[in-house]
């Protein structure tokens, strides 16, 4: 199991200024899994959550098939995408 962990900068400040929208999971290796999009339980209370948690899934999308390698070479000033351990 592989998985990434979505970062959301809502403003650039610091690098530290982030907070985890999500974590993307690939069952298998990486490579040739379907990654499933698992919201972070500390924002279930936010009303913005469908709104990132819907450009998260296009992140996914648009960046596969070879998604979890692209993501984390995204080049983005709001989102980063780190591997975590499963």
């Amino acid at each position: 199991m592989r998985v990434l962990q979505a970062r959301f900068y809502p403003h650039q400040t610091t690098v530290d200024d982030f907070f985890v929208v999500g974590h993307v999971v690939w069952e298998k290796d990486g490579v040739t899994g379907v990654p499933v999009v698992q919201p972070s339980a500390s924002l279930l209370g936010n009303g913005a959550l469908a709104t990132m948690l819907s450009k998260l899934q296009y992140l996914v999308e648009v960046n596969s098939p070879e998604s979890f390698e692209r993501l984390q070479t995204l080049r983005s000033r709001f989102w980063s995408f780190v591997e975590v351990a499963a």
